[in-house]
């Protein structure tokens, strides 16, 4: 393996997150009982397939167990997971090397991770879409990258994977605040249903 490869345990979901972004699961079969046990006790990270049949890219979210919220006398748990890099999927193993749970080989991304900073309208139209949500910004927005602001959206698997491919920091703010307008819109129209009116 090269220096940007890395040998982790897989768990195939086809679903793709973005560094810092959070999904709950239901943990039940047995073989990644096995993993998130490892990942609890161990510490160990493990990635997440995804293979966009859309565009054709296969990628890889690597991630870290968060938390566990709740253990079940089946030996089931639910548990929180967050993606902190990307990867890109070079060997799938069905079964990592005295496991019961698949693995890979995976070559680590860089420059994919969106580390810069929101310009001024993306941040009026973040600020506006968390007012939308929670009635009032109380977050201190100043140290936000465009990762967390992608991540705190929602955005489609297909979306997530155009952006980590939009080149150049103004572009992908660009793309951000086109999604934030559009995000923006229908939750004012949602509001205006609510409160008896129609926006045209």
């Amino acid at each position: 393996m090269s220096a940007s490869e890395i040998h982790i345990p897989l768990f195939p979901l086809n679903i793709f997150l973005l560094p810092g972004e959070q999904v709950p699961l239901h943990i039940f079969e047995e073989r990644y009982r096995q993993l998130f046990s490892e990942a609890e006790g161990e510490n160990k990270t493990f990635g997440l397939p995804f293979e966009d049949a859309e565009l054709k890219y296969g990628y890889v979210s690597i991630c870290r167990l968060v938390e566990v919220t709740k253990r079940y006398a089946t030996g089931e748990s639910d548990v929180i997971i967050e993606a902190f890099s990307i990867g890109k999927l070079k060997l799938f193993q069905s079964v990592f090397p005295s496991k019961q749970y698949p693995g890979g080989i995976i070559e680590v991304v860089e420059n994919t991770c969106l580390d810069g900073a929101p310009d001024p309208n993306v941040l009026n139209a973040f600020e506006k879409y968390l007012s939308f949500l929670e009635g009032s910004v109380t977050l201190d927005l100043s140290g936000y990258r465009l990762v967390d602001i992608a991540a705190s959206l929602k955005l489609s698997n297909t979306d997530k994977i155009k952006l980590i491919h939009t080149q150049g920091i103004a572009k992908q703010n660009a793309f951000l605040l086109r999604n934030l307008r559009y995000i923006n819109l229908l939750l004012e129209q949602e509001k205006g249903i609510e409160n008896g009116f129609i926006l045209n």
